[in-house]
């Protein structure tokens, strides 16, 4: 509901989807700073206590949102700044939570727990759109914002009832630092090749796919000629397709040639973008956005399954925080390049060539650097 509020809101205000791609930098760009702190952190203190502290920043951050829009004092600057505190707050929370899902769940049954986790994330993207152009029009922006802020309350409530094991492990800060840890952590990964590479492909998709997502606002204004409503369909058409995805992976479970499912995973949605930024028909569109929530939910679910099911347990915090910095953590430089190529060529010539690129990316990859794509 935030989301598309915020997003609506930042065009009205600037009519440019340049600040879409700010605002979308601003969001993550602390991500691709601190989430391997993140990740430390998460090795070294009590995860429940982060996750539940996270959850207030963000909840105060929305009320503040709420306030300065019903007051009409809010501007854009302001809505980059808190954008960028509540990508502070995620930038712990995204490792720490990620960190959680192996000690709460057996080991057996991580790669399911990893699957729903998306798909219940999804869902919540599914709903939350068509909810919020419903709030939008009968309670505008700011009750939007104060939804959101409502809705940590069910999530602090949530974490509390649980019950997660103190950390076995803390890194050695004392030898080397967080430049030594961080150099560990690496080197073990880079030890594993193919998981590595699938890394990068998650990196290259955070820069090149992603912003199909962030753009998608400007796209059902400007070329689709659609309401917030209208836009709210869309965002539930790529997230009905995530749901789907992360149920499909959480059917399948334990099942061999994972990699190469994540590869064909990855190539299906290069289709659907390039599809999508094709098509000028809503239907079409909307089959294009699903295609593209299931294929990147199914691949970020099985690379996270892979990853989380291989690395020892003392570097899994830091382990995840690798793949929150693939998955998030290159998204502000996506996002601040779409904004300004979109902003020079228009939102369809953009998704079209970055969607090239991100195709000929992973072609390359798939056929020159990965080694027994069955070993995965």
């Amino acid at each position: 509901m935030q989301s598309l509020a915020m997003a609506w809101l930042i065009l009205d205000i600037t009519h440019s989807p340049f600040y879409l791609g700010l605002e979308g930098f601003a969001n993550t760009i602390p991500i691709t700073i601190f989430s391997f702190y993140g990740g430390m952190v998460a090795d070294r203190f009590n995860r429940k206590r982060l996750l539940i502290l996270t959850q207030w920043v963000m909840l105060t951050l929305a009320t503040v949102l709420g306030v300065l829009t019903q007051l009409h004092l809010i501007r854009v600057w302001e809505i980059i700044l808190l954008a960028f505190i509540g990508g502070l707050s995620q930038s712990i929370a995204w490792p720490v939570y990620q960190t959680v899902m192996a000690n709460v769940a057996e080991r057996q049954h991580l790669s399911n727990a990893i699957a729903l986790n998306s798909a219940q994330f999804n869902m919540a993207r599914t709903i939350g759109p068509v909810v919020g152009a419903l709030g939008l029009k009968y309670f505008g922006t700011a009750g939007c914002f104060y939804c959101n802020a409502v809705s940590f309350l069910a999530v602090i409530f949530a974490l509390e009832s649980i019950q997660v094991p103190l950390n076995r492990h803390s890194p050695d800060l004392a030898g080397g630092g967080l430049i030594g840890t961080f150099r560990e952590t690496y080197l073990y990964l880079s030890s594993q090749k193919n998981l590595f590479w699938l890394l990068v492909i998650m990196a290259a998709t955070s820069i090149f796919g992603v912003p199909l997502v962030t753009l998608l606002p400007a796209f059902a204004r400007e070329i689709l000629h659609m309401d917030p409503s209208g836009l709210g369909s869309l965002m539930a058409s790529f997230g009905a397709g995530a749901v789907a995805g992360g149920f499909v992976v959480a059917y399948l479970g334990e099942f061999t040639g994972k990699a190469r499912f994540a590869i064909r995973g990855e190539l299906l949605f290069v289709v659907g973008m390039l599809g999508f930024s094709c098509s000028r028909d809503i239907l079409l569109c909307m089959i294009f956005l699903f295609i593209t929530g299931f294929s990147m939910v199914s691949f970020a679910s099985v690379v996270n399954g892979l990853l989380q099911s291989s690395v020892p347990e003392h570097l899994r915090g830091r382990a995840m925080s690798f793949f929150v910095f693939a998955f998030g953590g290159c998204m502000p430089f996506g996002n601040l390049l779409a904004g300004w190529l979109a902003h020079r060529w228009g939102v369809p010539h953009t998704l079209l060539a970055q969607g090239c690129i991100l195709g000929i990316l992973v072609a390359y990859i798939s056929t020159s650097k990965f080694a027994k794509l069955e070993a995965l």
